[in-house]
């Protein structure tokens, strides 16, 4: 499959008093291209609300490389680092580059799907499991158990 690479730029609200991006925006960066991956495969905020099941994220984490600011125009590119068989837990690795293509953050997210109204993970819809079987693998990509 083709990266998905989704543009953002930085605005106001997501500086901090340093007087670039606050550590937060990283991972809202991350979350807004996500959703914006699973919608243009077909995959919106409906179809999760009329399922009645939704994302649970487990861990987290940022490294940093380069600054950002104010109204820097950036990419944020993002891949499936570690997936399960039947696609109920997933690792998806993002990457910020700058518009100059220098990298200028790695964050990582790992987790599940829950069932929102039994309250316990789940193995997502066949439609779901397929957007993220033709996803982009990182070149360390592991299959979780």
């Amino acid at each position: 499959m083709e990266p998905f690479c989704h543009p953002l730029e930085v605005r106001w609200s997501d500086c901090d008093a340093n007087q670039h991006v606050r550590h937060t925006a990283y991972a809202d960066f991350c979350t807004h291209a996500r959703i914006e991956w699973l919608r243009g495969q077909g995959f919106g905020f409906e179809q999760f609300q009329a399922q009645g099941f939704g994302p649970v994220i487990f861990k987290e984490w940022t490294e940093y490389f380069k600054e950002l600011r104010l109204s820097e125009r950036i990419h944020v590119r993002l891949a499936i680092a570690g997936l399960s068989q039947d696609s109920k837990r997933f690792c998806i690795r993002h990457e910020i580059y700058k518009e100059d293509g220098r990298l200028a953050a790695r964050h990582e997210i790992s987790g599940s799907w829950i069932d929102l109204t039994l309250r316990k993970l789940t193995t997502p819809p066949p439609e779901l499991g397929a957007i993220f079987a033709w996803a982009e693998r990182t070149e360390d990509f592991q299959a979780l158990d």
